[in-house]
């Protein structure tokens, strides 16, 4: 599956169109996070998510990049809102966690854990989850499981370059301008 930057929408696109046609524009299925995570609890006793996400871990897929693009397709497929993804990650990055102890999988739990190994090793880890995955799409001819369709986005959150963000320390001498500020005499 290649992505061509002439596939995905016109910018403005959204603005034209009918509001409430795409699920996030919705009122989501469990607005309880409780009730969204029972949902991927529930997703992870699938045998074909969890072999799919075992293997994305095996391969050296850190876990909060699985947990984090399982939980915004939750998003975009309209399940829960965006609040309840930032409630949700660490108690699903946890869980993750737990089952690759229970299998004895070596795993990462963030990409900070990568940062002394070169691009070299990221682009191992992005060839090795495409081999597997063009593997099991290939097997199967028709729409991916739901454990391929984890294992797609979180090949395309891996391929896009980080955007890191780098705090700027307020400098002390520099005093707060503005119209509801006070001068300092």
């Amino acid at each position: 599956m290649s992505l061509s930057p002439f596939d995905g929408p016109i910018p403005g696109q959204s603005l034209t169109a009918e509001p409430g046609n795409v699920p996030w524009e919705k009122p989501s299925k469990f607005p309880d996070p409780l009730d969204a995570f029972e949902m991927y609890m529930e997703q992870l006793a699938e045998e074909e998510v969890i072999d799919d996400v075992m293997d994305m871990i095996d391969i050296g897929v850190p876990i909060s990049v699985v947990a984090g693009t399982m939980l915004s397709m939750g998003v975009m497929n309209g399940m829960h809102t965006v609040d309840v993804k930032l409630i949700l990650k660490p108690l699903l990055m946890l869980q993750i966690k737990t089952l690759a102890e229970a299998l004895n999988i070596e795993y990462k739990m963030t990409m900070e854990e990568y940062r002394d190994k070169d691009a070299e090793a990221k682009q191992k880890r992005i060839t090795k989850l495409a081999a597997k995955l063009a593997m099991k799409t290939g097997a199967v001819v028709g729409t991916p499981d739901q454990g391929e369709q984890i294992m797609q986005k979180t090949q395309q959150d891996l391929e896009e370059p980080q955007q890191e963000q780098e705090e700027m320390p307020m400098e002390a001498e520099q005093a707060p301008r503005g119209l509801m500020s006070k001068e300092q005499m």
